[in-house]
């Protein structure tokens, strides 16, 4: 039986689509700005009200046979908090990305109706694939909406991207595809073995098929060593494209592996010590690589590689790791968005991504500036809703690990690991803020006006971050999560 809540869960997924259509039929930008917007905000409404109530609940929305099994969406602590970001960050970068892709069109020598329609409209059912995955809850959704995320991205990447862009886009596709396709060879054993892709029915998924899923996921997050492709992704694609990879799809490989993790908790429990030895690791690596880059949109994708290690390690930490998981992946998007926006404003007025010709631009473009200090405030945990979940990987930490389960000298490793990734995102954030905006100027920069639209919405996504460490936001938040998180895993 449907309720009133689940048709405002299921017009709020679908009043984007709504404004894909609107973009691929009007021939106003303005209108398609406008609806790209604010036919989001319903999506941003419904994930406050859920979060507010703890909502834990599932959506029917039919039955297939076997082995497909019932179709649902699940409105819980999990999807909304997923659900809030990506529905949040999309409507403020596509604000945002109006001035921006006006310099990107006369880059490209395009710009008519029907050039902002195709943008907008691929914007729009990217952002929305995103949603849908997240609140999907049979495996045959998931996937279905894993791969359109990946068709409509390709295709921003390759109309709008810089450089080699054509080239890129097809490196990116590859290397995605082939995650998903091994998710898919996942899902099919799972099918085969358990006779459902139904989640609510799924209990202890076989270990080839997990194996398989993860090496796919993997990839598609990225961990380092798979992570090749997402340099030069994030850096060639359109910057507010860039704004919506970054932040949010590639955290999205994370929120499935948490997704089985709550119903099969045994085979990530069992490599445990494995994932987390990766995991720092390659964090760490990832973060010394970022100190060599010269490219701002580079520097930020390889700390995009770096900070998807804390996903990792939230996945490896039992409940309250994916506590940890869900709150880093808010902290994360939000601060990393308004990062890649910043970059984007910085071309659109200076033309330059060369950090190395940077320098003391605060003086000529202070509200850019003052916003670059709140993403990386977010990214470090100061001050913002990433220091809630660094705390909870501290605790999944202490209450996975212990000295009943690891030797003392491998717990103070892991210790050591965990804490050194945190100091190392604080350093080299400040150190690129310090590169970027602070100093001396490394070239020749005027004050220039900058448009409203490229800072205000990145100071909103900034204040959010403040505002959920604080309650209610953050008691609220932290409720609904542990409601289900540890309720499910409690109950698996």
């Amino acid at each position: 039986m449907i309720t009133g809540t689940d048709y405002f869960l299921l017009t709020a997924l679908s009043l984007p689509i709504l404004a894909a259509v609107i973009s691929l039929t009007s021939m106003n930008r303005r209108v398609m700005l406008y609806s790209s917007v604010i036919l989001f905000l319903p999506l941003v409404a419904y994930s406050i009200y859920g979060l507010a109530l703890g909502l834990n609940v599932l959506v029917p929305l039919g039955s297939l046979p076997s082995p497909i099994g019932n179709l649902y969406l699940i409105s819980d602590g999990l999807s909304n908090s997923f659900g809030f970001t990506i529905s949040l960050v999309s409507a403020m970068v596509a604000l945002a990305s109006y001035p921006y892709m006006e310099h990107r069109f006369k880059e490209l020598g395009i710009g008519g109706e029907s050039d902002w329609g195709t943008f907008y409209t691929l914007y729009n059912l990217y952002s929305v694939s995103m949603a849908w995955l997240v609140y999907s809850y049979n495996l045959l959704l998931t996937y279905i909406a894993l791969e359109l995320s990946l068709v409509f991205s390709f295709l921003l990447i390759y109309l709008y991207g810089y450089g080699n862009r054509r080239w890129v886009s097809i490196l990116y596709f590859v290397w995605t595809h082939v995650a998903g396709v091994l998710f898919l060879i996942g899902i099919m054993i799972i099918a085969y073995t358990l006779g459902t892709l139904n989640i609510a029915a799924l209990r202890a998924i076989p270990t080839l098929a997990w194996l398989i899923i993860l090496i796919g996921l993997l990839i598609k997050l990225p961990s380092y060593g798979p992570h090749v492709w997402l340099p030069w992704a994030h850096a060639e694609a359109p910057t507010s494209v860039s704004a919506l990879l970054s932040p949010l799809t590639v955290g999205l490989a994370a929120y499935i592996l948490a997704r089985l993790y709550l119903v099969s908790p045994q085979f990530i429990d069992s490599i445990r010590q494995y994932l987390l030895a990766y995991a720092l690791i390659g964090g760490i690596l990832a973060g010394f690589t970022v100190f060599r880059q010269g490219d701002y949109k580079r520097l930020l994708a390889y700390s995009t590689v770096a900070n998807m290690a804390y996903l990792l390690v939230g996945l490896s930490l039992g409940q309250y790791g994916i506590i940890g998981l869900t709150l880093q992946y808010m902290a994360h998007a939000l601060g990393k968005a308004i990062l890649f926006m910043t970059s984007g404003a910085i071309i659109a007025a200076y033309e330059t991504r060369d950090i190395n010709k940077m320098g003391g631009l605060h003086t000529f473009i202070p509200s850019i500036s003052n916003a670059a200090l709140m993403g990386w405030l977010s990214l470090s945990g100061v001050f913002t809703v990433g220091l809630l979940a660094e705390f909870y990987l501290f605790l999944g930490l202490t209450s996975t690990i212990g000295l009943g389960s690891y030797s003392l000298s491998g717990s103070l490793l892991v210790l050591i690991g965990l804490a050194l990734l945190f100091i190392l995102t604080a350093y080299y954030g400040f150190w690129a803020l310090r590169r970027v905006f602070y100093g001396q100027p490394r070239g020749t920069y005027t004050k220039v006006h900058m448009d409203k639209l490229l800072y205000i919405p990145l100071y909103i996504m900034g204040f959010t971050s403040v505002l959920l460490l604080f309650p209610p936001f953050s008691t609220a938040l932290l409720h609904s999560l542990q409601v289900s998180v540890i309720g499910v895993v409690a109950h698996a």
